[in-house]
């Protein structure tokens, strides 16, 4: 494993080294200026969905859901099939970030507000990333936590602060094969083993679409709080953003929607087959792999695992990073001057480097908070879908208006997910309804301060 590991290791230095020679200027550094092939977007879109939390908590949650953990990924390619229509306004308005957007569609008192919440929830989400990546570094390797969460820490950061948007596209693609090829060997291996004493893919009482674990309530407050952030995130504008063209994005969103469908349901047959293997200690899917694939193979998983994480922090990092440097006009001056554009990168640098390391300090003082940090994605989907969608509708609404949308939308998501469930059959969906109260309230306030034409 340790040789494996190894090799990985200097595969993405050697990609980060290459592509830190091509970075000339901001644009080369923050959005690849604006060249990459429909390809290398698709690839970069399913690294960076294929996160953490979308499968290492997919397949945990198999105990609960079952098969319907499939849903996680087919909502996630359902918000990107409804990004389509939205994608040529998105990529003609936006210029870095998705800040940038809101700016060109609002102003910039909306856009100051995107630009201070994005970063705070994103640099929490990036320490989860690496509180993963350190337990899977665990399993695998003899490594003790601290020094698997400063080499994972370290590795992300190292070579997104060297190549940017460069070294990511290239770093994505590479990780987003080999997270499929990992996923589908895990599954396969599943199916043919699965036929000892526990029986084929057990607890067939969780099936698909819906079962005692998963209704269509539950599918409705997952495309609400989840899916919608594939039609509005911060992160899937960032892919965008980097297409050559409109074309090449539109391509690159379906052709990546197209990828989902098949991985939700490796996913499901994963999570549905970890239930076979009771109450276990770390990721369900590392137990998996242990259980059903030959000792050879295990490294392959191991690193693809590794790749399902690191391929989604390095996104989430540099998207929060080239926010908070927008924010502080890095990158905005001119650069004409003679030594600008190197005075903006060393500049975005060190802002990357500062973001990894408060991520680290959080991943290594709260070592249980991944459940807890991925709320982040619900309240940014209450505080940030309805005016991102709204505005590329081509609907205009009051500077003012848009942030108290953003506001209210984001605080009452939050306190969706942090109530605790009150007595009675209505009391125990009090967050839920929360939750929905967030777009609806967020809606309104737009729909108060619309400017019409």
């Amino acid at each position: 494993m340790t040789t494996a590991l190894v090799i990985y290791l200097v595969i993405l230095v050697l990609i980060a080294a290459r592509s830190a020679r091509k970075v000339k200027d901001i644009p080369d550094f923050f959005v690849a200026r604006k060249g990459a092939s429909a390809l290398a977007v698709a690839g970069s879109l399913v690294a960076t969905i294929l996160g953490g939390s979308a499968v290492i908590g997919a397949i945990d949650s198999g105990m609960k859901l079952g098969a319907a953990a499939s849903w996680f990924m087919l909502t996630g390619a359902i918000g990107l099939f409804a990004l389509i229509p939205f994608a040529a306004r998105a990529y003609k308005h936006g210029k870095y970030t998705l800040p940038d957007l809101v700016e060109n569609l609002y102003g910039k008192g909306p856009r100051t507000v995107a630009s201070i919440v994005i970063p705070i929830a994103w640099t929490g989400i990036v320490a989860a990333q690496i509180i993963a990546a350190a337990k899977l570094l665990m399993t695998f390797t003899p490594m003790e936590y601290t020094t698997a969460a400063i080499v994972s820490a370290a590795v992300f950061t190292g070579y997104t602060l060297a190549g940017g948007q460069l070294s990511i596209l290239r770093t994505d693609f590479f990780q987003a094969c080999l997270i499929v090829a990992g996923l589908v060997l895990v599954a396969g291996f599943a199916l043919v083993n699965g036929a000892g004493d526990a029986g084929v893919l057990p607890s067939r009482d969780l099936p698909f679409p819906f079962n005692e674990g998963f209704s269509p309530f539950d599918l409705f407050l997952l495309i609400l709080t989840y899916g919608t952030t594939y039609t509005a995130g911060p992160d899937i504008f960032s892919r965008v953003f980097c297409a050559k063209d409109v074309h090449s994005a539109k391509k690159a969103i379906a052709v990546a929607a197209c990828v989902l469908i098949p991985v939700a349901f490796v996913i499901g047959i994963l999570a549905l087959f970890g239930t076979s293997l009771g109450d276990i200690q770390g990721a369900r899917i590392t137990a998996i792999a242990k259980a059903v694939l030959p000792p050879p193979l295990v490294p392959l998983v191991a690193l693809a695992l590794l790749s399902v994480v690191l391929s989604s922090a390095d996104t989430t990092l540099l998207s929060s990073s080239v926010i908070i440097c927008r924010l502080f006009n890095i990158g905005g001056e001119p650069q004409a001057a003679a030594g600008s554009a190197n005075k903006a990168l060393l500049k975005a640098r060190i802002i990357i480097f500062l973001n990894g390391i408060v991520a680290l300090l959080l991943a290594l003082v709260f070592t249980d908070i991944i459940g807890t940090l991925l709320l982040a994605l619900a309240v940014y989907a209450g505080a940030f879908t309805v005016p991102v969608l709204w505005g590329l509708l081509g609907l205009k609404a009051k500077p003012k208006f848009v942030a108290a949308a953003i506001v209210a939308g984001g605080a009452l998501a939050l306190a969706g997910k942090l109530c605790p469930p009150l007595p009675g059959t209505l009391g125990t969906h009090t967050g839920d309804f929360l939750m929905i109260a967030a777009f609806i309230v967020n809606a309104a306030f737009l729909a108060i301060g619309r400017i019409k034409k």
